[in-house]
């Protein structure tokens, strides 16, 4: 009788929503840490603290687990740009491009941020898998008409122009270069950290920065239709 009663409790966790949370926190760790084919299934639940059918149950296979990790990395992304651009409703493009930027490496250079997404992206980058096309349908894509709508209006030209992609990669390349480049500048020098008034600086730099590349784009555009 009891124990049946222990396989009914184990059964009971295994299936808990607080098991998957902790099977998904674990994983991205993980993956992040080793990559997607070092890490096997039962790593995973012995730091989960449950019994490999869970990720059975859960998640079916290591492979529809690691696409549930990319499909929650994905919408961390788009809805941290996300809320970014919506800060500057209204405001006038220049200004929204500001307030994006310093919104964005804020979030970027948390030090409270999950670690694990900066180096899953990374590996994503330097190693594809199939999961990579999740990051760019949900991650990257949605977002991004909407800060070539902000960098067009300011080049006055449509969105989809080469020259508008561009200048909007270049202020994306920017920021995500603080972010990938954090282990080096905390080893560069010692006691470093991205305190708020160091990232409102940065962000001010890289706005300035993109403004200026942006003007010299737009008048190179005026003096070629001259």
């Amino acid at each position: 009788m009891e124990d049946q009663l222990s396989r009914d409790h184990l059964i009971s966790v295994e299936h808990s929503d607080e098991t998957r949370e902790r099977l998904l926190e674990v994983a991205a760790k993980l993956f992040a840490e080793q990559g997607f084919n070092k890490v096997t299934v039962r790593a995973i639940c012995e730091e989960a603290r449950t019994n490999v059918a869970a990720v059975n149950y859960h998640f079916r296979d290591k492979l529809s687990l690691y696409k549930e990790v990319v499909q929650m990395l994905a919408d961390i992304m788009d809805r941290t740009k996300t809320e970014a651009l919506d800060a500057g409703e209204g405001l006038s493009p220049e200004d929204q491009l500001r307030g994006y930027i310093r919104i964005f490496l804020h979030r970027l250079l948390d030090p409270q941020a999950n670690p694990w997404m900066g180096k899953l992206i990374l590996r994503e980058l330097m190693d594809p898998s199939p999961a990579l096309d999740l990051i760019i349908e949900k991650g990257i894509k949605p977002s991004s008409e909407r800060l070539r709508k902000v960098v067009g209006r300011l080049l006055d030209l449509p969105f989809d122009d080469w020259r508008v992609v561009q200048c909007a990669l270049s202020v994306q390349g920017q920021c995500l270069f603080y972010r990938i480049s954090k282990p080096v500048a905390t080893r560069w020098e010692p006691g470093f950290k991205y305190t708020a008034e160091v990232i409102d600086g940065i962000a001010q730099h890289v706005a300035e920065f993109s403004l200026a590349g942006i003007r010299a784009v737009a008048a190179q555009k005026v003096e070629a239709n001259a």
